[in-house]
């Protein structure tokens, strides 16, 4: 009888490939010498702790522990997401030895190439040394509030980056942002800004920094009240054929005072596009706006910005105050006859649309994969049917605009039963399942048996995460 210790070796890095989460890798690591062999490099490939993680602070100091004293882990690690810490306040109360953890953890990361560190006030002008050591890491995102833990002029240690993201950045560090941009020694292809109440003169900043922007593939500008079509308009001009992924979230704090991006500005944002030949390799928009915004002048702007592009992924996200379903569903309709030959995702949050749209984005969109809408709980018996007319939709996530009458599981079921065998993922509201395929053979008939697998937060794919809020 064969043993499971009798397994050709060739395979066990397929089995590994399988095995989804943390938890279970770690399990993995412990069934022989072999399974530890060519689990723990994938265990350790990408480390993530979030505050949802049960003794998520103990983690971290346990985790750069690790990290210091074993350079043969250290050394495997390519991405490395911090989104907790042990002390809001930097190194304070953690002791010495416990920060020279976090700084030598960091320097034997050796092969790093993603770092997201982002709780506040947790960076430090060590922690930013220790990263400018890191020569493979080219993707950051940080928490830009440097609270006087470190200097912003410590940001220029870090030249090495292709991809830079800054979360409420502070007025000093908004103002080094040209200069850092400038010490940037290959093309900067991604940049991403997300600000809130800010009253810095975001104009005048993306005109200062648009020198450096000759590559820029992906922009992300969210909540920056003080910037026009121009601002924007200037920090794309200069490779607007090779722009792939453009989001504007929530660029005028209260549209009533239309003091800043106005209604006016995205049609003239699409306007300017147009007269230069337009986004042509745009693959990704993502627009989060007021309810206000639907209006003819700003879906004109908005289809006249996307009008030349290939598009493949459109996300909005507009709250549901006061707007007229009318107008929602007319703004899809209008995206979805645009863009339906490429369209292979479509999300509109947290406002419903009408049965109809969504079936017409399910027949239309002949390349949808992933879908995300609002429904009331009663049009589910309605809105299976339209989803089965989608014959490569892989993912769904609904949210419900009233309270649903059974439990998300009882859902998603539904959905796995009746929508085809293309169906990978499934979300209700705030839970997600992975959809398990196997075959089986009965009596000589191969039949599709399907489970799901609840996902865990820290597993979940980043567009899952719809709520824009």
């Amino acid at each position: 009888m064969a043993r499971f210790e009798d397994l050709p070796i060739e395979i066990l890095p397929l089995i590994v490939d399988h095995v989804l989460g943390h938890g279970n890798l770690a399990s993995l690591c412990l069934v022989s010498r072999a399974f530890h062999e060519f689990t723990v490099s994938r265990l350790y490939r990408r480390v993530a702790i979030f505050p949802w993680n049960r003794f998520s602070k103990s983690r971290v100091t346990q985790l750069f522990r690790t990290l210091s004293e074993c350079p043969n882990l250290s050394r495997l690690v390519h991405q490395l997401v911090i989104r907790d810490f042990p002390k809001i306040q930097g190194f304070d109360s953690v002791g010495t030895q416990a920060a020279d953890w976090y700084t030598k953890g960091l320097e034997n990361c050796v092969q790093l190439q993603v770092c997201a560190w982002t709780r506040y006030g947790s960076l430090t002008s060590d922690i930013l040394k220790s990263l400018g050591k890191c020569h493979k890491l080219t993707d950051i995102t940080i928490n830009g509030e440097h609270s006087w833990n470190y200097e912003p002029v410590d940001l220029l240690q870090l030249f090495r980056l292709s991809k830079i993201s800054l979360i409420m950045p502070s007025t000093p560090v908004l103002d080094i942002l040209p200069r850092w941009l400038q010490a940037i020694r290959g093309p900067l292809t991604s940049l991403t800004l997300v600000c809130k109440a800010c009253l810095y003169s975001m104009h005048a900043l993306l005109e200062s920094i648009s020198p450096y922007l000759s590559h820029i593939q992906r922009l992300h500008l969210a909540g920056c009240p003080r910037v026009t079509h121009e601002g924007i308009w200037s920090t794309i001009r200069n490779n607007i054929e090779n722009m792939k992924d453009l989001s504007l979230e929530y660029l005028s704090p209260a549209l009533a005072s239309l003091q800043w991006f106005s209604l006016q500005d995205m049609l003239m944002l699409g306007r300017t596009c147009m007269n230069v030949g337009g986004l042509t390799s745009l693959l990704s928009f993502t627009l989060a706006t007021h309810p206000k915004s639907l209006v003819h002048s700003w879906m004109n702007g908005t289809e006249l910005l996307l009008k030349a592009s290939p598009l493949e992924i459109f996300q909005i996200y507009v709250p549901d105050s006061a707007v007229e379903g009318a107008a929602a569903d007319m703004f899809c309709v209008r995206i979805v006859e645009q863009h339906r030959d490429r369209l292979s995702m479509f999300s509109f949050h947290p406002q419903r649309i009408g049965l109809g749209v969504i079936e017409d984005v399910c027949i239309s969109c002949l390349r949808l994969e992933e879908l995300f809408v609002v429904i009331y709980d009663a049009e589910m018996v309605l809105l299976i049917p339209a989803l089965a007319q989608a014959k490569r939709l892989r993912t769904v996530h609904l949210r419900f605009v009233d309270r649903p009458l059974v439990n998300g599981l009882t859902y998603a079921w539904d959905v796995v039963h009746q929508c085809g065998t293309t169906i990978s993922l499934v979300g209700i509201g705030a839970e997600v399942w992975r959809v398990e395929k196997r075959a089986t053979t009965v009596e000589g008939v191969v039949r599709l048996d399907c489970s799901l697998i609840k996902v865990d937060n820290s597993d979940i794919p980043e567009r899952v995460l719809v709520v824009r809020m």
